[in-house]
């Protein structure tokens, strides 16, 4: 009897153990592995400027700061 009571034990361990990495691996596949926390910057501060990394392709600081003082020229007219 111990026997029987100790080998389904075993069997529910294993079914367990499964099923955690079976959880584990559809969680790997549904997160993206490139995602990394740190190259954004926190959402709940005020930001001073927007991110260069996602700015168009070939724009600049410079061509940012340019453009910035003419917006605030326009609006003080």
């Amino acid at each position: 009897m111990a026997e029987s009571s100790s080998a389904a034990a075993a069997s529910v361990a294993n079914a367990a153990k499964r099923l955690r990495e079976e959880a584990e691996a559809a969680k790997n596949r549904l997160l993206d592995q490139q995602f990394h926390i740190s190259r954004y910057a926190d959402p709940l501060v005020p930001r001073k400027t927007s991110d260069p990394q996602f700015w168009p392709k070939d724009v600049t600081r410079e061509m940012e700061q340019r453009w910035l003082a003419m917006i605030k020229e326009h609006r003080s007219v």
